[in-house]
């Protein structure tokens, strides 16, 4: 398999993971509130959390969704904003971008 072969593989993977985890967060942020007003503050307090966790998670997924483009596009590894190539070592600590460090 090569080594793009192996890093559409890796970012299905993460995708799926993502998803499952944004449907979670979706879910306990759609559950119904406690009645007590104390635990309701709680909640609402976790609440904020979970929706920016669940907002960094859906632009992680939308980031790998665009590098899969890429991947089958043949533009994998091409930054999108200025056409140069990605470094390798950029791609190999995060295998979704889709900029170059001077564009990112």
């Amino acid at each position: 398999m090569s080594n793009i072969g192996k890093i559409k593989l890796q970012l299905e993977k993460k995708l799926r993971e993502l998803t499952e985890r944004a449907e979670g967060i979706d879910q306990d942020l759609t559950a119904p509130g406690d009645d007590d007003w104390e635990e309701a503050a709680v909640e609402a307090a976790g609440d904020e959390v979970l929706e920016e966790i669940g907002d960094i998670t859906l632009d992680e997924i939308a980031q790998i969704k665009q590098a899969l483009a890429q991947i089958e596009a043949g533009r994998y590894g091409q930054c999108t904003a200025c056409g140069e190539e990605i470094s390798a070592g950029r791609l190999q600590a995060l295998p979704y971008a889709t900029e170059c460090v001077k564009c990112a």
